[in-house]
């Protein structure tokens, strides 16, 4: 009887250590994450920085967001007009020399894309305009961020452009727009459910193989 309680003991230790080191595994990655997304301030007054002479208000989307939330982006652009405005800079251009490496006359056609390593997005490259009116071009967009933390969508015109009878391909980037996204702890629980079972797993067979050993 005096030896039953000791082994008693140390059996409930065996037990409640993997259930600690998993609790531990578990609240301590997003413990850091939610830190670093505290301590990185507040989000500029305008998310949206444009590359190109053109209205910051072409983009629209959020400036925050939920980590596996999915939002619409939006760009209204008046190609028209900048392609004239481009076209006018290559023309007044010095001989020998080349405006944002341009050669020659932008068609009036052109596409769109956005990137972001850390967005998955419904339509992927180059896109034609959903819709064109007036000069002006739309295209629209769904992404769901994957990450949480301060998250970069970076938006790129496809330019075909003729010199001569040559023509070429020219990728110019439009703007970058900084979102803020923030953790959603339950949808991440659920899409990684497969994750908290190997955590499980591994510490229980640690401690299935310890006792074997022990037995023998």
């Amino acid at each position: 009887m005096r030896n039953s309680e000791p082994e008693s003991s140390g059996l409930n230790f065996n037990l409640i250590m993997p259930a600690a080191l998993l609790l531990v595994l578990l609240i301590v990655p997003f413990s850091i994450n939610s830190f670093l997304h505290f301590m990185s301030g507040k989000r500029p007054s305008n998310p949206v920085v444009m590359k190109l002479p053109v209205d910051s208000a072409v983009v629209t989307m959020p400036s925050s967001a939920r980590q596996y939330e999915s939002f619409d982006v939006a760009l209204n652009l008046e190609t028209k007009h900048l392609v004239k405005f481009l076209n006018e800079l290559i023309t007044t251009a010095s001989e020998g020399t080349s405006i944002l490496g341009i050669t020659g006359v932008i068609a009036p056609n052109m596409r769109a894309e956005i990137l972001g390593e850390d967005f998955e997005i419904d339509r992927t490259g180059p896109l034609d305009p959903v819709s064109v009116y007036g000069g002006t071009a739309s295209w629209r967009w769904r992404v769901t961020p994957e990450s949480s933390g301060d998250q970069v969508l970076k938006f790129q015109l496809h330019l075909l452009t003729k010199d001569d009878a040559q023509v070429g391909a020219k990728i110019l980037e439009l703007a970058e727009a900084n979102v803020d996204i923030q953790s959603n702890w339950s949808e991440g629980l659920k899409r990684h459910w497969y994750w908290i079972v190997l955590l499980l797993l591994v510490p229980l067979a640690i401690f299935v193989r310890l006792r074997r050993h022990a037995a023998q």
